[in-house]
Parts: C-alpha cells; sequence; structure tokens
C-alpha cells in the first residue's frame, strides 16, 4: 500500500514511518526542513514541500492509497491570540490540501486529541460522548469536521483522538523525565485527576489497524483501557526510577505560568478506547508500569 504521511518527522510520525515501512507499506513523508531527513529511516521516499501551501507534493499524494494527517503546531506554548490561530491554521489548512490531493474513494487518517472532550472530572467518556468546552474542545471539533469533508469523496475517514502519548525522545516524558531523574517530580495539584495514556507504539499499531480494517471509518479514541490517576501515574513513574516524587506542583503556578493551558495541563479526562477494542484491536501495552518500564 502506498501512503504519504504529513507530520513525518513529528514524534508520532517518526515512529509511524518505521511502523509502516517495516511492515511492507510503501512510504511517502512531505518535509518542510530538509535538515530532518536523516530522522526518517532508509526507505522513506522524501518530499519537500509544505503541506500548509498548496503545491508539488500534492500530485504525489493524488498518486496514494491512504494519507496520513499528524501535522499541527505544538499545544505547550501560552496561547496568546496570534497563537490560537496558528493552532487552527497549522491542523485545518493540511488537512484541507491533504483532502483536495487525495483521490476519490481512498483512506484519510487524521490525527485529533482527547482535549475534544475537555476537563469533565469522574466521568467515563467514549467516542460517543460529548465534546466539553474551552478552546482546545473547539479545535478539535473544527480539526474533525475538516477531516470529515473528505466524505464527499467517497474517502474512508478515519480519526483518532490520541491521548497523552508515552514513548522514548518525545512527548511527555521527554519533558518530565529530567525533573523526576532530580527527585523534583510531583503530582499536579491533588493529582485526583485522570491521565489517559497511550505508548507510542501502540497509537502506530492502531493506525495501521484501522486502515488495514477496510469496514472500520469514524472516530476511535487513541488511549490505554486503563487510565490512572496523576498521582498513581507519579508513583509508579518515581518507584522505576528510584526517585522520591513528593513535590506538587501548585495549580495556581501553572495556570499563572501557561494561562489557559494550565488549566488544560490539570484538566481531568477519564476516556476508554472502546470502538478499538469492540473490532478487536489488542493493545501491547495496556498497563502503565509495564509501557514506562518498556522505554525507560
Amino acid at each position: 500500500m502506498k501512503v504519504i504521511v504529513l507530520g513525518a518527522t513529528g514524534f508520532i510520525g517518526s515512529h509511524l514511518v518505521k511502523d509502516l515501512l517495516k511492515n511492507n507499506y510503501e512510504v511517502y513523508a512531505v518535509i518542510r526542513n530538509p535538515k530532518k531527513i536523516e530522522i526518517l529511516p532508509k526507505g522513506t521516499k522524501i518530499i519537500i514541500g509544505d503541506p500548509l501551501q498548496k503545491g508539488e507534493w500534492q500530485e504525489v499524494a493524488s498518486q496514494m492509497d491512504a494519507g496520513i494527517n499528524l501535522i499541527g503546531e505544538t499545544i505547550f506554548k501560552r496561547w496568546t491570540k496570534k497563537y490560537k490561530k496558528k493552532l487552527i491554521d497549522s491542523r485545518v489548512i493540511s488537512t484541507k490540501n491533504l483532502i483536495e490531493a487525495l483521490r476519490n474513494k481512498t483512506i484519510l487518517f487524521n490525527a485529533s486529541a482527547i482535549g475534544y472532550y475537555g476537563d469533565r472530572g469522574e466521568e467515563e467518556l467514549i467516542e460517543e460522548s460529548p465534546a466539553g468546552k474551552g478552546f482546545i474542545c473547539e479545535l478539535c471539533k473544527i480539526w474533525e469536521k475538516t477531516a470529515f469533508e473528505a466524505e464527499k469523496k467517497s474517502i474512508r475517514v478515519l480519526i483518532g483522538r490520541i491521548g497523552i502519548v508515552l514513548g522514548k525522545n518525545g512527548g511527555m516524558l521527554k519533558v518530565i523525565l529530567p525533573i523526576f531523574k532530580a527527585g523534583l517530580g510531583g503530582p499536579l495539584g491533588n493529582g485526583k485527576q485522570w491521565f489517559s495514556w497511550i505508548h507510542i507504539d501502540d497509537v502506530t499499531r492502531a493506525i495501521r489497524f484501522l486502515i488495514e480494517n477496510k469496514n472500520l471509518s469514524g472516530i476511535f479514541n487513541f488511549v490505554s483501557p486503563h487510565p490512572v490517576r496523576n498521582k498513581e501515574f507519579t508513583k509508579i513513574l518515581s518507584k522505576i526510577l528510584k526517585r522520591p516524587a513528593f513535590i506538587p506542583v501548585p495549580v495556581f503556578a501553572l495556570k499563572l505560568l501557561y494561562g489557559e493551558l494550565g488549566e488544560v495541563i490539570v484538566s481531568s479526562t477519564k476516556v476508554l478506547p472502546v470502538r478499538l477494542l469492540n473490532h478487536g484491536f489488542i493493545f501491547k501495552y495496556s498497563q502503565l508500569e509495564n509501557a514506562l518500564k518498556s522505554i525507560i
């Protein structure tokens, strides 16, 4: 199968390309910065182009069996009015340009996030649960609505609402591991908020699972079947690292430092991967301790 990947040099994208090549896919990666070619494994077909602009890369996309869009500016910056626009545009424009390029009756996998649900306390959230309130919720709604426009071309649309991804050399662990290794880690606030995580290997396996199962379409939660509370995550990570982690991070400090983003960081989102499980996907890492041990 011939697949084009937007966002191939990112944390998820670079792992996905490796997984697809290992499983005999023909992989084309659209990248803006030629210096990042070295990130991608041997065998990747490189296309220099900007997915936020129309261009020659779309001609290549028109010959593909599937398009995968993982592009989006990081949310881990302070959200000024200008940056909010950048967060939306990076996701929506790249999605529109990819849909325009793909042939009728092909496949589109588009990333989204569990931020769609917002801060929901103890509520168990499944794919049919309504969106929450706030900027990130609205961002995900716009992003998903744009992706579903592909159905007008009889394209099979697959959307992954991705949780907190755990893996080597990227994602949240890249930020917090140095802090925990120094013995300065701790729960966020009271630590009672739910933490819906997924191992990077299960992200790439789930994307491939959805692409290969021709009868599947729509929205899927990309999270482990076993979410944990933030204080439990902290306890398990400190145990594996053999470092203390007793210093709680005050909520007011996060909100002061990050503004609206601070509220998202301490939100409680208990998400379950109901549709993946119902359709027979088997998680390689369903328990947090095993997942972290495979990474650290």
